[in-house]
């Protein structure tokens, strides 16, 4: 599949996911209790870390069949490999649920319950996006989102209840039908299902060995973007954690786009991309995220207009929106070549170094300044200080200058248009993109239309 239409392919999934994303993003905040949504949140934080349970398993896959075509893969091989994952997790599973009933946390209890159907999802997203099944990855991707955001609709209008148990059960009854449908889909018949110790203990330690540096750089990352909600959630009100989390939820505006290209870049990346390509592939990333920020704008309107406890996340909201603007390049570009260049273990030490600097930007910032906004800026400057160093460890992949004035413009344009009111604003903002986009990448704009005739 070419590049650009396993992106489109991607995007059509993650638009839906939008769509749907956007309408839980509103609807649970809107008539939820700010105690009740801050439950649902504080349980989907505690889910965000159980891709760290098989402990690179799945990683290692991921790897092992990075830029092979689905039908290169052997059927007998990924159905065992399947079937150890699931031994494997659930033996993981019992002792956090055992651990989480003894000391009644409700939340953890749910998301230990999630461990085994959240991880085997995993396994057939990663194996669609490594081979480059664009197409069933969107599948996958919006079954769950859709199931979920109905069943939302059905309990907050028909049977309008605001028991957040109830909403955490609809994520974890969902992961788990999700999960049954595609193991009834792919079962393999006439493949046995029994897996010896050894054949187990080997293949663990196959996908481990491969995959667990990518998933400790995968959890710092995880890490990294969720400590400023910690030091919220354990430092301030419930109220402030809901404001928080909710513009921490309105990410996945933009997030539809990092994704994209995150998910697909890999695949041309195993397939040795020229330098070249790589270079235009970064401005493309650069100049579409910058378009996408936009989305802030009518966003303000809404929350201004349709939920009023929430505006005090509208500040938080534009500083987010700026460090995911300065992380598109990081998570769509340069974490790929990590993974594609076999620099895992580079891609783990500077995964820690940057896990550090986050606490204690994080820490720092947070005691000089008592507001929940300092862990939002915190962050952005945490994303800058992460991009700096992938070009220290990638200088073949180095940003031009043009690029990074690029990005200081566009950050720039963004608060200075917020001044404005939100419609003449956005207008002001687009048309400073435009014009910063023709300025600094005229060749690159050239290139992309003659590629295109």
């Amino acid at each position: 599949m070419k590049l650009s239409k396993g992106i489109i392919q991607v995007i059509t999934a993650n638009l839906i996911n939008l769509v749907i994303s956007v309408g839980n993003g509103f609807l649970l905040p809107k008539f939820l209790s700010v105690e009740s949504y801050a439950a649902l949140k504080t349980f989907l934080l505690y889910t965000s870390y159980i891709g760290i349970l098989h402990l690179g398993y799945v990683d290692g896959i991921y790897i092992k069949y990075g830029g092979k075509t689905i039908g290169s893969i052997d059927a007998e091989e990924f159905a065992k490999e399947k079937r150890v994952l699931l031994l494997f997790q659930l033996g993981i599973t019992l002792p956090i649920v055992l651990v989480a009933s003894l000391i009644g946390d409700s939340n953890l209890l749910f998301a230990a319950i999630s461990i085994l159907p959240v991880n085997m999802v995993f396994l057939f997203k990663f194996i669609y996006q490594a081979t480059g099944e664009f197409k069933e990855y969107r599948r996958i991707t919006n079954l769950s989102s859709i199931l979920i955001f109905a069943l939302n609709l059905f309990s907050l209008f028909i049977i309008r209840t605001d028991l957040s148990l109830w909403y955490i059960g609809i994520q974890v009854v969902i992961s788990f039908a999700v999960w049954l449908c595609y193991e009834g889909r792919y079962r393999s018949n006439g493949i046995s299902n029994k897996v010896s110790l050894k054949e187990m203990w080997a293949c663990l330690n196959e996908n481990i060995h491969l995959g667990i540096i990518i998933m400790l750089g995968n959890f710092m990352g995880v890490w990294i973007t969720s400590i400023d909600r910690w030091f919220v959630k354990v430092l301030y009100s419930v109220a402030d954690f809901a404001y928080y989390s909710f513009a921490v939820t309105m990410l996945r505006l933009i997030n539809v786009v990092i994704t994209a290209f995150s998910v697909t870049l890999y695949n041309f990346f195993c397939r040795k991309a020229k330098s070249e390509e790589i270079a235009l592939l970064r401005k493309i990333v650069l100049a579409v995220g910058a378009v996408i920020i936009a989305i802030v704008f009518p966003l303000e309107f809404v929350i201004q207009t349709y939920l009023e406890r929430y505006i005090y996340a509208i500040p938080i909201i534009k500083a987010l929106f700026m460090a995911q603007f300065v992380l598109i390049e990081v998570n769509a570009v340069y974490l790929n070549l990590y993974k594609a260049l076999n620099l895992q273990k580079k891609y783990l030490i500077r995964m820690i170094i940057i896990t550090v600097i986050a606490f204690f930007l994080n820490g720092v910032i947070g005691y000089f300044w008592n507001d929940i906004i300092a862990y939002a800026l915190a962050t952005l400057l945490t994303a800058f200080i992460w991009l700096i160093l992938c070009q220290i460890d990638l200088p073949e992949h180095k940003m031009a200058y043009t690029e990074w004035l690029y990005i200081l413009l566009t950050i720039s344009g963004c608060f200075i248009s917020g001044y404005f009111n939100v419609w003449i604003g956005v207008i002001i903002y687009m048309g400073w993109v435009i014009i910063e986009t023709i300025l600094l990448f005229p060749k690159d704009i050239r290139q992309l239309i003659d590629n295109m005739k």
